[in-house]
């Protein structure tokens, strides 16, 4: 599980918000604060459950990992 500050996910949120809101002017008025809400729930939930890898490669290990797979 991944530890985020409460920035991070208001962060992540705000990056995804025109998403959601473009989905929700697909539904009925009524249901468009409790579907939002719910999105939001769901981003949170899978952000948190996401394995975050901090030792990602730059760009010529990279390519040096590729090549030696291919040997």
């Amino acid at each position: 599980m991944v530890d985020l500050k409460e920035e991070d996910i208001e962060f992540i949120i705000g990056r995804v918000q025109p998403k959601i809101a473009a989905s929700l002017s697909q539904t009925s008025l009524n249901n468009r604060k409790d579907l939002e809400q719910d999105l939001k729930e769901m981003i949170i939930c899978k952000i948190k459950e996401a394995k975050i890898d901090n030792n990602v490669p730059g760009f010529f290990e990279y390519l040096h990992i590729k090549k030696e797979e291919q040997l």
